[in-house]
């Protein structure tokens, strides 16, 4: 039997090493695009359990046990149960029915075991007027920011932030009335530059959420000073019972959550 030269030898070995080399990069690019595609199923079907009254049986198994969900006006919540319980409790004071629609997700997979996604909201919703508390027609769009973990071969939300950019009355429209009225049980969203300003603390106020003096009076307490660093949305506080004033933390929802696990659960 002819044996190969130490070349062909050689030769054969440097082509099983690129072969190798190849079947490695494919397994990565196989992984990669099947995260992606994971990751975009797992938005939807948070989608999916939000527009049935953010269902705690269809929400819970998409979050990791560590995972926090925030957003300005509704608050920051932490561990996958407490996300869950705040969520099914947010849709019953204010999300009365939805249609959420997930636009453009950007994911990113960061390492075999982690990623973040960024992508728009763009939602129908009913909620009750902050005046009346009858069912209103409403638009509401903005953005997400979120972080995923891959837990036991399964890829789980371990952080996320929704970012407000407007929720309109359709009657109205966001040219004529980007964010609902605040009122001593709803928050107030204001466009602000950047400065100083005076939140009111004793609701007296003509002008609120800010100051005009009116604390004045015998026995009123003194405005809260607070700077803004950038121009941007700012969700300030109406029911004054807040936990981080002069910032809305969710307290006016009274959610009634266990309070080990919600920051700014009321």
């Amino acid at each position: 039997m002819a044996t190969q030269s130490t070349e062909q030898q050689a030769a054969n070995a440097g082509d099983l090493g690129a072969a190798l080399e190849a079947i490695s990069r494919l397994q990565n690019e196989v992984h990669w695009l099947r995260s992606k595609t994971d990751i975009g199923d797992l938005i939807v079907s948070y989608a999916r359990a939000c527009d049935r009254g953010n269902d705690p049986v269809m929400l819970r198994p998409l979050f990791t046990d560590d995972a926090t969900w925030e957003c300005k006006g509704f608050g920051r919540y932490e561990g996958g149960e407490m996300v869950t319980a705040a969520l099914k409790g947010i849709a019953g004071e204010k999300i009365w029915w939805s249609l959420h629609n997930m636009i453009s997700p950007q994911i990113e997979i960061l390492s075999p075991d982690t990623a973040k996604a960024f992508w728009y909201l763009w939602e129908a919703a009913t909620i009750p007027n902050e005046h009346s508390g009858d069912p209103e027609a409403y638009w509401i769009g903005g953005t997400y920011d979120a972080a995923f973990r891959r837990v036991d071969g399964k890829w789980l939300i371990s952080e996320m932030e929704l970012k407000l950019n407007m929720a309109s009355p359709a009657s109205h429209a966001w040219v004529e009335k980007r964010f609902p009225d605040g009122t001593r049980k709803q928050p107030y969203f204001k466009i602000l530059k950047a400065g100083n300003y005076y939140w009111c603390a004793c609701g007296k106020s003509a002008t609120q959420p800010f100051c005009d003096g009116s604390h004045n009076e015998a026995g009123r307490v003194k405005p809260q000073e607070f700077a803004v660093a950038e121009d941007g949305l700012q969700v300030l506080c109406g029911c004054r019972y807040s936990k981080t004033k002069p910032y809305c933390d969710g307290s006016h929802l009274n959610l009634k959550l266990k309070p080990s696990g919600a920051a700014g659960a009321g």
